[in-house]
């Protein structure tokens, strides 16, 4: 996991100097959460274990965000597709989703020292 974060991170280092080269600091980033799946497969690795890293890499990206002063990120997390795949592989994502927003809603993390604010989309019925 360590060695795709890091991968992660340097490729976000390089977009964010190629940003900040052409013009003003953006003051809104979106992220597709797209790959996990695969990237789980190609690293012999069971899928919640992609989900889990894809977690971290987004964490790393609203640090990394909020240092160059960019006020708003958005991801593109969770869509209606992803209910098409395994009902036991949806299950582990909602219950990975519900640890790690629990986990981030703890006085005690970090993140409450960024003035983070949470906004979900879409058909909310379909979630726990």
């Amino acid at each position: 996991m360590m060695k795709f974060l890091s991968k992660v991170v340097r490729f976000f280092i390089k977009c964010m100097h190629c940003v900040l080269s052409v013009g003003p600091i953006p003051s809104h980033i979106g992220f597709v959460m797209d790959g996990n799946r695969r990237y789980a497969r190609q690293n012999k690795l069971k899928q919640v274990a992609g989900h889990e890293a894809s977690y971290f890499s987004l964490m790393s990206m609203l640090i990394y965000c909020y240092g160059l002063g960019i006020k708003y990120m958005t991801a593109y997390a969770f869509s209606i597709d992803n209910f098409m795949c395994r009902p036991k592989e949806v299950q582990s994502i909602m219950d990975l989703m519900t640890e790690k927003f629990e986990l981030l809603c703890r006085k005690d993390i970090f993140l409450n020292g960024y003035g983070v604010r949470v906004h979900f989309s879409g058909n909310l019925q379909l979630l726990p």
